[in-house]
């Protein structure tokens, strides 16, 4: 579905079909591209193998830290281009407890600590020479549509159900012409039926730090 008919679909949904809207096409527009964010959230529907610039970052020599595009979600493998192993994700507090003094070694990597520094990669030993770091990550978007024309990147068939979402934060305005506490409880239901519950960010976080995928909640 392009942006156009997703607003068209709400619109129905919605029963706002005759001018003036209720709904701003603008307003509209930003709540289809929250429903596509929520969606990867939730569901990890977008993954990306070293085929776009965000999975494919510079390495410095002498520099550790690799920092992440903020559309990546969770990092699945990641390795160096000039070599054939996975490097394997570590934590900070299993480097300080196996290897003293390992932020002052330098060499060829193959470890990433995961939770060194927000948004990073901190390769250790530290680089010797330049290179690539080619990731495999789950993410974002990486446009927000703007064009009428323009579509999720998501797979088709979830395109309807962003609707919901859309529906969701509708009603949810302290207006007095559409807000209707039921009706958005219950579009964001059906949206979590399609693409599930939505993880606290701190739990978001210590499963990226920590390269634990299915780890259970902390809280």
């Amino acid at each position: 579905m392009t942006l156009a008919e997703l607003r068209a679909l709400f619109r129905e949904e919605a029963g706002d079909t005759a001018e003036p809207f209720l709904w701003l096409n603008s307003i509209l527009n930003l709540y289809a591209n929250e429903a596509q964010t929520e969606a990867c959230r939730r569901g990890h529907l977008l993954r990306d193998s070293v085929t776009t610039a965000i999975c494919q970052l510079a390495v410095t020599a002498g520099d550790p830290i690799v920092e992440l595009d903020p559309r990546i979600l969770d990092i699945q493998r990641m390795r160096l281009a000039s070599q054939f192993i996975q490097l394997r994700g570590i934590s900070v507090q299993e480097m300080d407890d196996s290897i003293p003094g390992w932020e002052n070694q330098t060499g060829l990597p193959w470890r990433g600590v995961t939770d060194y520094q927000s948004n990073a990669i901190r390769l250790w030993p530290s680089p010797a020479a330049n290179d690539v770091l080619k990731l495999s990550v789950i993410r974002l978007p990486l446009v927000d549509m703007a064009a009428d024309t323009d579509e999720p990147e998501i797979r088709k068939e979830y395109h309807p159900q962003l609707v919901q979402w859309m529906l969701h934060r509708a009603y949810a305005k302290q207006d007095s012409e559409v807000f209707d506490a039921n009706k958005s409880q219950t579009a964001l239901a059906n949206f979590e039926k399609e693409f599930g519950s939505r993880s606290s960010a701190r739990n978001a976080a210590w499963r990226a730090e920590r390269q634990l995928q299915f780890a259970p909640p902390i809280a």
